[in-house]
């Protein structure tokens, strides 16, 4: 039964004689371990392609979705994170592979005549595999991809005449967004392999046309076939990749994920790929208006000399010609080796990047972790607020660039760091906010008003001072006005008033509400809790969210620290300056309402 389907088979098809052809084919010299890298790159290729189908069955090119699917691929997908490990890594697989290819061909002299036109379809392979590691690189939507494609793209625009134009087509408008990701991945998935996978099939078919370049010492050597020497070579080394593929992926436990993307973190230490590294670091060696020699004509003379070397023999002694490419071609492999060390030697030295490197790796992993907690997750409206509404992370940096140049938190000020990448601190004028609006605060308030972390280093409020000098409440008087706060104050919710919150059951009678009113120890200043104070602001709400954001939003008010000298007042910060979520985010963390990291 089954030699009769195989009979009909190729009584349509032919496939017997193809296969005989295939595996029949003569090798000059026998087979050889050098002849496996157009093998195992093609085997590589399929590999990419089959990983590429299934991560496209969960991936969602959409700058609000792109990296929450990738997340998902990478930690919730049944063996996404490998699928996409080993994708990631045989992209840079296929790069090592097509110079291995290359470097064999060119030392063989495979691309002279007849063979030139294949040299130049292996040139095409070698752009368009650059072009697939390019264009993937954006597709994840994170910090790394985002401004790595953006350096390159950059240089890009550099092409004169055409650069500007062709960026803006290439990204989709004047900036990165939403037009750029769906333009990148239509040529990942699209354009790109449509053009591999004709220009590998040319390849294939100009090889089988002029059969392999027989080794110089070919005569001395019995001839062999494709099966089953070469073809056992072949599959060993073909199988030796996916398994070094298969080690990287399970050693890195697949492949890494950035923070999702954020144009506006302009200090995200950038950098390509590591076979894009050699063009980025040449860049440093030009400057001015001698950049462009970085990134075009350098760049482009040697694509054009590459492209050259099989007319070579034209024009010059044909040993010369075969000295002249083989000394080019490893000049160039040798330059780019030495500007990639020299490019990663530099960012080891490179205090800053160092330092940028390291909060980069804390945003990433703050940004996985707030998106695996149920809690929290992706928002609806797209990963790129996973950041930007966490507290610890979009509400302390709030706080830093808006608050630590005069208050402390947590012992700090504004840190900022010089070239060397050391650190410095801002000095303190006001206090510190760490935990500001709770009880434990207000606690040590009462216990030391001139402490450094309350108004010791505010010389204009030296009322509380004062009073603590004659103050007659004993600790546990303390500790009950501290707990009265903590239960009735700073809970009040923004729609109540206060004749609502003084008529609450229990308030009255809270041995903290006693103390306060004991022999005016408190309401000596603070006599009001619905109206201003002439001498001290009023504790209406203090701590809760209501009271933080006018206090933010007018410090001068009579109700807060009107009574205080203009000069001594905090400055305001009004909408203009702090959107609706800052202050969301920097009281949040204020009170320490955020997902606390892991130690």
């Amino acid at each position: 039964m089954f030699n009769k389907l195989a009979d009909w088979l190729n009584d349509r098809t032919g496939y017997r004689a193809m296969m005989h052809e295939a595996l029949e084919e003569p090798i000059p010299g026998g087979a050889r371990w050098r002849y496996v890298f157009g093998s195992a790159l093609s085997t590589t290729f399929m590999v990419q392609a089959v990983t590429g189908i299934l991560l496209m069955t969960s991936y969602s090119p959409s700058s609000s979705t792109a990296w929450g699917s990738v997340f998902y691929i990478s930690k919730e997908m049944t063996l996404g994170w490998f699928i996409r490990g080993i994708h990631h890594f045989g992209s840079q697989a296929m790069v090592v592979l097509l110079a291995m290819h290359l470097i064999q061909v060119l030392v063989a002299g495979a691309y002279r005549a007849p063979r030139e036109v294949n040299w130049w379809f292996g040139m095409a392979l070698l752009f368009l595999t650059l072009g697939f590691s390019l264009t993937g690189y954006l597709l994840p939507w994170d910090q790394k991809g985002y401004w790595a494609t953006k350096v390159a793209t950059n240089i890009a625009s550099g092409t004169p005449v055409i650069g500007p134009y062709l960026s803006k087509v290439v990204v989709g408008g004047s900036d990165y967004g939403n037009q750029t990701l769906t333009r990148f991945y239509g040529l990942h998935v699209g354009a790109l392999p449509a053009l591999f996978v004709m220009c590998l099939a040319a390849h294939v078919a100009l090889f089988r046309k002029h059969g392999l370049t027989p080794p110089a010492d070919a005569s001395k050597r019995t001839a062999g076939k494709f099966w089953p020497e070469q073809l056992f070579m072949d599959s060993v080394v073909s199988v030796a990749v996916f398994g070094i593929l298969t080690f990287l992926v399970v050693s890195e436990h697949g492949a890494n994920l950035d923070a999702p993307a954020d144009p506006a973190s302009a200090n995200y230490p950038a950098r390509p790929e590591w076979y894009f590294l050699s063009l980025f670091q040449l860049l440093k060696h030009f400057e001015g208006d001698r950049v462009i020699l970085g990134t075009f004509v350098i760049p482009t003379a040697l694509m054009v000399v590459m492209l050259l070397i099989p007319l070579f023999d034209k024009v010059l002694p044909r040993g010369l010609a075969y000295f002249l490419s083989c000394g080019f071609v490893f000049a160039v492999v040798g330059g780019a080796i030495y500007l990639t060390v020299e490019a990663v030697k530099a960012d080891e030295k490179d205090t800053l990047f160092q330092a940028e490197r390291v909060r980069a790796d804390q945003a990433r992993e703050r940004a996985l972790a707030l998106a695996a907690d149920p809690k929290y997750g992706i928002p609806p409206d797209g990963a790129m607020y996973v950041l930007l509404r966490d507290p610890f992370t979009h509400g302390q940096s709030v706080l830093s660039r808006k608050c630590l140049n005069c208050h402390y938190f947590d012992g700090k000020g504004q840190v900022s760091h010089d070239e060397s990448g050391k650190e410095t601190s801002t000095p303190q004028t006001a206090s510190d906010l760490k935990g500001f609006g709770s009880r434990a605060w207000l606690r040590g308030l009462l216990e030391n008003p001139r402490s450094d972390s309350h108004f010791g280093k505010v010389k204009a409020c030296g009322g509380m001072a004062r009073w603590k000098k004659n103050s007659k409440l004993t600790s546990k008087e303390l500790d009950s006005v501290a707990d009265f706060f903590e239960k009735f104050v700073i809970p009040t919710p923004p729609e109540m008033t206060p004749e609502e919150w003084e008529a609450q059951e229990g308030l009255a009678e809270h041995p903290g509400y006693v103390a306060f009113n004991k022999e005016g120890e408190c309401t000596t200043c603070h006599s009001e809790w619905g109206s201003s104070n002439p001498e001290a602001p009023n504790l209406f709400g203090w701590g809760s969210k209501a009271w933080i954001t006018r206090m933010i939003h007018k410090p001068e008010a009579a109700d807060r620290y009107g009574y205080l000298d203009k000069k001594d007042q905090m400055p305001a910060f009004g909408s203009d300056q702090l959107s609706e979520n800052d202050m969301d985010t920097l009281i949040r963390f204020l009170k320490g309402d955020y997902l606390v990291p892991a130690k």
